[in-house]
């Protein structure tokens, strides 16, 4: 019985040996197959023909690690190009893959997710980013994007959750995002007169982000709702001592609201010093202003010379120097400088008043965000 077996030994080597070069040939011909299907959908971009390029890419038999890494940089490739139902062709068609590794799904999640939001379609989006978090709580590339979708929504609550868990996972520093979506909320309680609620939240705001020149306007905002006169002229001027800028936002607010003789002349007097301080040429337009609606238009005779001929004039700080001097010399040269004057001011009233320092947008009215570039604080007055 041993011999017999001794004997079948050689045919079963012979035999295993056999079925192995099978396999063997079978895989080196299943990958011969594949790599002709992967230059045939080169060559289809090539030769842009994207959609039988798609085909042949769908109808891809096996994926491994370097075919998922292809796929998912050729549907990102679609997305920047703008066309976004390729992307998410290729990438809807990996995330129901079976043969996809976990690191690879969550992967092609995220450019699902990102596929969607370039769409506009935000609710699919949130929900894939939203999914991703779930699977992988410290994955902090889904929070940007999941962030981004609640701040174009206004659901500022959301954004506040998702920035601070940014903020504890990644140490990136969210607190000035924070901030602005304290404010958010705050300016939402204002506007329905819950005071209450409005100085609730503008305490977390203050608390997020203490340096915050947005929390002294609200602050401001809320002490005017509460018939707090003096004390919100004050934090205004406040607010507009941490940044200069805040002035162009709030300047018509300023002047229709405090109507009275005496705070105006605080205001002219705010203004005035500000502006011999930092000789900020945004600034004079608003002085000349004031001062035109105070009658002390005499006393900003030198001013005006001196700014015109030494200083850095602007469109606004011309137009309002030409109204002053058009006021000052009516008896003189009347029709060439009530001209210039409208003129400058009909060119002045043309232009935007404010420009993004991040992206060089433009607007009429001051914005904390900029609209184009999603930046928040980057907006002055041009």
């Amino acid at each position: 019985m041993q011999e017999i077996l001794f004997l079948l030994l050689p045919i079963a080597f012979y035999s295993g040996w056999q079925a192995a070069r099978k396999r063997y040939k079978g895989r080196q011909e299943k990958r011969k197959e594949i790599s002709v299907r992967f230059v045939r959908g080169i060559n289809y971009l090539l030769s842009e023909e994207p959609d039988k390029a798609l085909d042949v890419f769908l109808n891809y038999p096996e994926i491994d690690e370097y075919t998922a890494n292809t796929f998912l940089l050729l549907g990102n490739l679609f997305r920047n190009r703008g066309e976004i139902n390729r992307a998410l062709r290729i990438h809807q068609n990996l995330v129901a893959r079976s043969d996809l590794s976990k690191s690879q799904r969550l992967s092609a999640m995220l450019a699902l997710g990102e596929d969607f939001f370039a769409a506009g379609m935000l609710d699919r989006a949130e929900s894939v980013f939203s999914e991703l978090l779930k699977d992988d709580p410290k994955r902090a590339d889904a929070c940007e994007p999941l962030r981004n979708i609640y701040e174009q929504l206004h659901e500022w609550d959301k954004a506040i959750e998702i920035a601070q868990c940014t903020q504890q996972r990644s140490k990136v520093d969210q607190s000035r995002l924070i901030a602005h979506y304290y404010c958010e909320l705050a300016a939402q309680e204002l506007q329905k007169q819950n005071l209450f609620k409005a100085e609730e939240t503008i305490k977390k705001a203050a608390k997020a982000y203490p340096d915050s020149a947005r929390v002294l306007v609200l602050k401001g905002d809320l002490a005017y709702a509460r018939a707090q006169r003096d004390e919100a002229l004050e934090i205004y001027q406040q607010a507009i001592r941490q940044d200069t800028r805040l002035l162009g936002m709030l300047f018509n607010q300023l002047i229709n609201n405090f109507k009275y003789s005496h705070e105006l002349e605080r205001l002219y007097a705010f203004i005035q010093q500000t502006f011999a301080k930092t000789r900020d040429a945004r600034l004079f337009g608003y002085l000349l202003q004031l001062a035109y609606k105070l009658g002390k238009i005499r006393e900003m005779r030198a001013e005006v010379e001196e700014h015109l001929n030494k200083g850095k004039p602007t469109l606004n700080t011309l137009a309002s120097s030409a109204q002053v001097l058009a006021s000052l010399w009516q008896e003189e040269h009347t029709c060439e400088i009530t001209q210039v004057q409208t003129a400058l001011q009909r060119l002045a009233a043309s232009q935007p008043d404010f420009q993004c320092s991040h992206c060089g947008y433009k607007m009429h009215g001051y914005l904390w965000r900029c609209p184009a570039c999603h930046q928040w604080d980057t907006v002055s007055n041009v």
